[in-house]
């Protein structure tokens, strides 16, 4: 598979990852939910969050650093787009279960910061 092949499939996989989210937004009152409603809305949320934060950071990465090859930065832009998705889904599950206050979130923002930085480690 190309990489452009691989890109292009990523964006039509994170559309049509906002578009469920948004078909559930659509259907269902997050208020009342069931817990499978809320599961998938997070999990479509997650996955089109997850897609548009790494094809941004590929592309912003690719803009700053034409010297290296753009096969390069696929890896670094997937990790950092995972895990910004998983900051702001885990903001908002705390805000769900009413457990968001400052200390809560600075935790969970040291967490995600210091996977981060193990995987610098490693490279």
């Amino acid at each position: 598979m190309t990489l452009k092949t691989y890109l292009w499939l990523i964006a039509l996989a994170s559309f049509v990852a906002l578009g469920c989210f948004l078909g559930i937004l659509w259907c269902f009152s997050p208020q009342n939910a069931n817990p499978t409603i809320l599961i998938l809305l997070f999990l479509s949320l997650f996955l089109a969050m997850c897609g548009f934060f790494s094809l941004f950071g590929f592309y912003w990465r690719r803009k700053r650093n034409k010297t290296k090859p753009a096969e390069h930065f696929l890896g670094t832009s997937f990790r950092e787009g995972t895990l910004l998705s998983l900051l702001l889904i885990g903001f908002l599950l705390m805000q769900l279960g009413g457990v968001f206050y400052w200390w809560t979130s600075s935790i969970f923002l040291i967490i995600v910061v210091a996977i981060e930085i193990a995987f610098l480690q490693q490279e």
